[in-house]
């Protein structure tokens, strides 16, 4: 079902995760919701007590697709891998609802009018969002995906959108014994498309990668995606 959803979108031209773009939402509705907290407690204005409040309801509304949608990417770009800021993500992200929802409780219960009880959710919450950026960014752009000259451009791209959660630098994040900048696979192109079709452990069991069908990756696609690993990620790591 998410992969017939992604092969949807990409049919109408979108290409990338859904998730990064979705959590401006709730990251920018914390942080209106703690300006108008502050500026509230400050100036003891309930008007905007209560924006501050429904700004944290709103907050907590686009929680849920934000979360959704990032728990699809996840599967659909990382094969459901456990990486560290994944697992910090999710933690916050829970620690996020709990927050959402203890200041909605708290704002419903008193009118908005507790301040300073709203201010430090506010302020809570800030924090929280802050943490799930910077995971954020460490997992998209942690410097996983090494430059290359520039007739490997597109293959660097498809690495990087498709390769780089699991395989930064040419490694294997999962299943380290096993990188990528070594695989046997990378002897001949045909070799590689043919693993990346229907990939395999060593021992012939499924293993945690999951399979690119022409739909996702199409041979073309594929080769830029070798010409790359074989000219910019394999070779340097032999010299």
């Amino acid at each position: 079902m998410i992969d017939a959803f992604y092969n949807l979108l990409d049919k109408i031209g979108y290409l990338h995760p859904i998730h990064p773009a979705m959590t401006h939402m709730p990251i920018g509705l914390v942080v209106g919701s703690l300006f108008l907290g502050v500026t509230a407690l400050f100036y003891s204005r309930t008007s905007m007590a209560r924006a501050a409040y429904y700004t944290l309801v709103l907050a907590l509304i686009f929680w849920v697709p934000t979360v959704a949608f990032g728990l699809m990417d996840w599967q659909r770009y990382f094969a459901g891998a456990l990486l560290f800021p994944i697992k910090m993500k999710l933690i916050l992200a829970s620690v996020l609802f709990v927050l959402l929802v203890t200041g909605v409780v708290i704002g419903r219960r008193h009118q908005a009018t507790r301040v300073h009880w709203l201010v430090g959710i506010y302020v809570l919450s800030f924090m929280t969002v802050t943490g799930l950026g910077y995971f954020g960014g460490q997992l998209v752009y942690g410097g996983r995906t090494p430059s290359g000259p520039v007739q490997f451009r597109a293959g660097e791209q498809i690495f990087d959108s498709h390769c780089s959660g699991c395989h930064a630098h040419g490694g294997n994040t999962i299943l380290p014994n096993f990188p990528l900048r070594s695989a046997p696979e990378l002897a001949e192109f045909q070799k590689f498309l043919s693993f990346v079709r229907n990939p395999r452990l060593p021992s012939g069991q499924t293993g945690p990668m999951p399979p690119f069908p022409p739909s996702r990756l199409s041979d073309q696609q594929a080769h830029a995606l070798y010409e790359y690993i074989t000219n910019v990620i394999e070779k340097p790591s032999r010299k």
